[in-house]
């Protein structure tokens, strides 16, 4: 028997078991979106305690489904089509009173999304996620052509990544603070929330605006493959993309913790700018179970192969002419066999590179290839009791309690990766920051 598990907008109780027909508990994975409310028929904790189920109090949570889980174009292909479409546990914003302060827009404590498309002179509705019609459908249906999904998704995504962020860091997330000079005079001014523009561009761009403390998400025509009489131009929307959204907001979660990363005073801040916000949307893959379990299923455990979990923006890097995604930390597809093939190491590429992504693509490779051999090392013995201690799995798919197993191990370490970087403008000034030399 499986315990009641809804609901969105209550305190919760995170269950993290399974009770079977005798009542006897046994260990299930512990997730943010398995919850209990007060709306539903609550068993009381002494019964908890005597049916042996230990659980912790996770706080009120926002339950949104729908937000892709790396873009729309997986959707539409067989192998992706089940796992695209997750489920996310967001903070449920409220004051010391206990009421909401989470407004139409989403407007909260730390984003409000003002979703204007200048190319059109267009103020797009609000989405009110308090709305008693999308509390009960845990928010809107994934819908590419309804700009209140798109805003949906952006604040459940940033949402998402300043949670992860306030966990490593075990403090609150600020945002930079907006600097003003008057009479020669500079002075810092507070920014409580971040401004997110879904359709701010109509160009095939996004970015962070440190000026403007807000993120600016594109959308451009893509030409769909053959480009004969009749060829219907797909729309690509940046702020549909799971990893271009997290990546962007690190960008500004980066800027709050040290504004002078901004300042490129040599190679390696920029390209660490760039880095350390691929690595954060790369290692939210792995929050992310029913994907994890998927791609370890379609690697048969090796995640050094291609595998949708190192690669960023799919869609995109395939819209602007890429064989592939947008970019890849363990391999891309050469552009004369348009086979793919790993990424292997080359010396001469921190003295060759100087573009901020490119060179920034060297330390997400070291840290990637790193986290992997941490991977491999802590399922060598699953390996050897798999194959019987040949160390070489027999043909077919993979059993799915050996799966789980590779998915826990997986989800694991990745919680334990931490990638240094400065929490304090004091702590490092920009120009020790080389890379070379091992320096973060």
């Amino acid at each position: 028997m499986r315990l009641p598990l809804l609901s969105t907008r209550v305190p919760a109780l995170a269950i993290a078991v399974f009770v079977n027909e005798r009542g006897a508990a046994y260990s299930g994975e512990i997730l943010d979106e398995f919850l209990i409310s007060q709306s539903t028929p609550r068993p009381q904790r002494a019964d908890l305690r005597r049916l042996g189920i230990q659980f912790v109090e996770k706080g009120p949570w926002i339950v949104l489904r729908g937000p892709f889980a790396f873009d729309p174009s997986l959707g539409v292909q067989l192998d992706t089509a089940g796992i695209n479409e997750v489920t996310l546990a967001v903070p449920w914003e409220r004051d010391d009173s206990g009421n909401d302060i989470l407004r139409p827009g989403p407007v909260g404590e730390y984003v409000e999304v003002v979703d204007h498309d200048p190319a059109s002179g267009c103020f797009y509705e609000p989405i009110d996620l308090n709305d008693d019609a999308i509390v009960a459908q845990d928010g809107l249906q994934p819908s590419e052509s309804n700009p209140q999904f798109h805003q949906q998704m952006v604040y459940a995504v940033t949402m998402r990544t300043i949670r992860n962020f306030e966990r490593a860091l075990g403090r609150l997330a600020l945002w930079s603070p907006r600097r003003r000079t008057v009479r020669d005079h500079v002075t810092e001014e507070y920014v409580p929330r971040l401004r997110i523009h879904p359709h701010a561009l109509r160009e095939a761009n996004a970015y962070y605006s440190p000026a403007k403390k807000a993120l600016l998400f594109g959308y451009f025509p893509a030409a769909t493959a053959g480009d004969g009489v009749g060829a219907t131009p797909l729309t690509v929307f940046t702020c549909l993309s799971h990893d271009i959204v997290a990546h962007e907001v690190t960008h500004a979660l980066l800027d709050g913790i040290h504004r002078r990363f901004n300042e490129s005073s040599n190679l390696d801040v920029l390209a660490f700018h760039e880095a350390f916000a691929d690595i954060v949307a790369l290692f939210q893959h792995f929050s992310l179970p029913e994907v994890l379990r998927h791609q370890i299923a379609a690697t048969r455990g090796d995640l050094a192969s291609q595998n949708r979990l190192g690669e960023l923006a799919q869609e995109f890097g395939q819209a602007i002419g890429k064989r592939g995604a947008l970019r890849s930390a363990i391999g891309a597809f050469d552009e004369v066999t348009g086979r793919w093939q790993p990424r292997e190491p080359n010396p001469d590429d921190y003295a060759r590179l100087t573009e901020p992504h490119d060179r920034g693509a060297i330390l997400v490779a070291a840290v990637f290839d790193a986290f992997l051999t941490i991977y491999k090392a802590r399922i060598a013995n699953l390996l050897r009791i798999a194959s019987e201690g040949t160390g070489v799995l027999p043909a077919g798919q993979l059993h799915p309690d050996l799966i789980n197993r590779h998915s826990s191990v997986f989800k694991t370490k990745a919680q334990e990766v931490r990638v240094p970087a400065p929490d304090s403008p004091q702590a490092q000034p920009p120009p020790a920051l080389v890379l070379g030399r091992g320096e973060l």
